[in-house]
């Protein structure tokens, strides 16, 4: 698989947020349109120009030949995140996830329930490590 080229931009990111919330079907451009014009002011036409662009890049696949066109996000939401977040660590942090959280934790971004899902994580992760054969939850 291929994966989408480039970062995404807000406006672009909602409009995958559009489409992942049509689910499999997918959205028209209408749809699309709808659903960020719901949000704040937004010509179609603009719409239209950035999932053409998303199409191009990859972040987005159009189904079928019937019109309108149906498009479907290439990634899910986790797996765009996950993407979207290892560009950021490696761009800026120089690869080491441990450098963000670091970075984090001293702008006391992380509210005291985060830090503790962090721990979890971390805790978990460590044990799968540890121990590969254990399933994670």
């Amino acid at each position: 698989m291929t994966l989408p080229e480039g970062s995404l931009t807000p406006t672009q990111h909602e409009i995958m947020e559009a489409v992942w919330e049509c689910g499999e079907q997918g959205a028209a451009v209408t749809e699309i349109w709808r659903a960020v014009a719901a949000q704040r002011q937004v010509g179609r036409t603009t719409v239209l120009n950035l999932v053409d662009r998303l199409e191009k890049r990859g972040w987005l696949v159009r189904g079928g030949d019937r019109k309108p066109y149906r498009y479907v996000a290439a990634l899910g939401r986790q797996q765009t995140a996950a993407l979207l977040a290892g560009g950021f660590v490696d761009d800026f942090f120089g690869g080491s996830a441990g450098n963000l959280v670091m970075s984090l934790l001293g702008a006391q971004r992380l509210k005291p329930e985060e830090i503790e899902r962090l721990q979890n994580l971390l805790r978990s992760a460590g044990e799968r490590k540890i121990n590969p054969r254990k399933k994670g939850k």
